[in-house]
């Protein structure tokens, strides 16, 4: 692998824009379900982090993977975004009782 391909700025903007999907995946979800119910809000938390994950990371994973490894690396990534933040959000409504 080339450097231009995994460099560490690459590297550590995909770690910022995950860490930034768990957030929103969190906050997001935990702040609608005064107004609607948590699977509604859920989604809407998991389309603003999409579009967030986009727009930070997106044009660098199209210029260094191919369409298929992008989609199978990218859909781990998510899919452990938001079952961590699944998780957070579980944990912090067990303490807030």
């Amino acid at each position: 692998m080339s450097s231009k391909r995994w460099s560490v700025g690459f590297l550590l903007v995909n770690v910022c824009a995950w860490v930034l999907m768990i957030a929103t995946l969190v906050i997001v979800p935990d702040t609608l379900t005064r107004w609607t119910s948590i699977e509604f809000a859920r989604v809407l938390g998991w389309a603003a982090a999409s579009g967030l994950w986009v727009v930070i990371a997106g044009a660098g994973w199209q210029q260094r993977v191919a369409p298929l490894t992008r989609f199978g690396v990218q859909f781990v990534l998510w899919v452990s975004a938001a079952v961590i933040a699944i998780w957070i959000s579980e944990q912090a409504n067990v303490i807030a009782r």
